[in-house]
């Protein structure tokens, strides 16, 4: 009889549904979650660097023969300021600018090499590190947190970087 009562219960079936439902839901929602989140780790990279390049095109046009300081009081007023010798933070506040990220999360180190772009067989110094055919390199760092529960929390850096030549 003991038997019997016990076959009976590891033969039901009733419920079974209701469980491979919620194993196939929960792997099925994660996998969801976790390409979400690899596409937006992808977008904010490719943002980082786009984001680098125009820092870095934006302090190759504000080299060491202009006259006055940028005005980079808010957007887009010193986008379209072209007579300023850029500085460090002129080039920040314009990448920090051109929005689609959280800009508390970026951060943009921009370096007058003080040399020219031939380094590798001819390297001569620049008189003053941002005159004109002279080198500029801007890095742009964004700390990146995942947003699906499982994966760790712990924010992973994107980078970019990106060195032009200075034209005016």
């Amino acid at each position: 009889m003991k038997f019997r009562r016990w076959n009976r219960l590891i033969g039901d079936e009733s419920g079974s549904e209701l469980l491979e439902f919620a194993f196939a839901a929960t792997i099925f929602l994660t996998t969801v979650l976790c390409i979400a989140d690899v596409c937006r780790a992808m977008y904010v990279y490719h943002f980082v660097t786009y984001a680098a390049q125009e820092g870095a095109r934006y302090a190759t046009v504000r080299g060491g023969d202009w006259t006055s300081s940028c005005n980079s009081s808010a957007p887009p007023s010193f986008i379209m300021n072209f007579n300023c010798s850029a500085s460090g933070g002129d080039v920040s506040n314009f990448v920090k600018s051109l929005g689609s990220v959280n800009p508390a999360n970026l951060n943009v180190d921009t370096t007058w090499t003080g040399t020219t772009p031939d380094c590798s067989s001819n390297c001569s110094a620049c008189t003053t590190a941002n005159d004109q055919g002279c080198m500029v390199q801007v890095k742009v760092t964004y700390a990146f947190t995942f947003m699906t529960p499982f994966l760790k929390q712990k924010s992973i850096n994107l980078y970019g970087t990106s060195e032009q030549v200075i034209q005016q």
